[in-house]
């Protein structure tokens, strides 16, 4: 028994040490960002932990395994920036998905877009003749302002912002750090000028590593140069709370999904989502309400916010 405490025992502070990764801020060795993720699976693997601790009583185990929770627990939940502000008569509905390569089913997006009344929608991986396709649907014709061009055939890079309110497009200055495309508009929410930047940075793969975490970075640093304007940034960032670039790139605005947010990577697995890697984060707006919609065919889950102007 004294050698199954210690199995327990030493398990438990390797899941320690595990959950703790979210607070290294860097991209080496390259399996980083990937396992400062897995929060959700070090919280399963430690209650586990706690329950056989018990039975073993291995009381050290058992602590371990509890501040493993709580630290990851940390990493997950979100709990500031919520805007505090009045909100306003003006209405302001976003959805955001990652597309995959254009092979997200058009007919599910746009039952999504009437089913929540969307208003400015932000497609990550899109193409030219999905786009024509929303618009050639009777819901996809409310979109009657768009961000720019995207790849005409199966591409990573196409981001697109498509507005039913009238909206200008916006120069993003070029950043040092590679990005797939990610365009801002100028959206006129009934006299409220929003700015709206459709985000889609690299993946945290190895080659792509430092654009990964510089993309980031200089998303934040662009946000921040735009404070006090009324802001939504969406799309496929990622990265989660559990990256410190994230936390840098949200820092002062507030992530609509809520105290727990639902995981929306990967959809297309034997396994469920583990990482929360697609957001609506917004400053000067109010959230009414938000959550997710699975799509056939992308795998992402759709994340969308009911947002209001704020009157003060």
């Amino acid at each position: 028994m004294r050698v199954v405490r210690a199995l327990l025992t030493l398990v438990a502070v390797v899941l320690l040490a595990l959950a703790a990764t979210p607070w290294l801020d860097r991209v080496e060795p390259s399996w980083l960002p990937a396992v400062q993720a897995l929060g959700r699976l070090w919280i399963v693997l430690a209650v586990a932990g706690i329950v056989l601790s018990v039975l073993a009583r291995a009381w050290l185990a058992c602590g371990a395994n509890a501040v493993v929770i709580a630290v990851a627990l940390v990493t997950i939940l979100n709990v500031s920036n919520r805007p505090d502000c009045d909100a306003g008569q003006a209405r302001l509905s976003v959805m955001t998905l990652n597309a995959y390569y254009a092979e997200a089913d058009v007919d599910e997006i746009v039952a999504a877009v009437k089913s929540h009344d969307v208003d400015v929608l932000i497609l990550n991986e899109v193409t030219e003749p999905m786009i024509a396709a929303i618009s050639a649907t009777e819901d996809g014709k409310r979109f009657t302002h768009r961000s720019g061009q995207t790849p005409e055939a199966r591409d990573t890079d196409g981001s697109v912002i498509l507005s039913r309110y009238p909206a200008t497009r916006v120069d993003v200055p070029a950043g040092e750090a590679a990005t797939f495309q990610q365009p801002a508009m100028s959206v006129d929410v009934d006299g409220t000028a929003v700015l709206v930047r459709a985000v889609h940075p690299m993946p945290p793969v190895s080659q792509w590593l430092e654009d990964w975490r510089g993309g980031l970075l200089e998303l934040g640093q662009w946000q921040r140069a735009n404070r006090g304007r009324p802001l939504v940034m969406a799309g496929d960032f990622n990265a989660s709370s559990a990256h410190a670039a994230f936390r840098d790139a949200k820092r002062g605005m507030y992530d609509t999904a809520g105290l727990w947010p639902t995981a929306t990577w990967p959809m297309d697995r034997l396994y469920p989502p583990f990482a929360d890697i697609d957001h609506v984060l917004v400053r000067g707006l109010s959230v009414q309400d938000s959550g997710t919609e699975d799509i056939s065919g992308a795998d992402h889950r759709a994340v969308w916010a009911d947002l209001r102007v704020c009157s003060r």
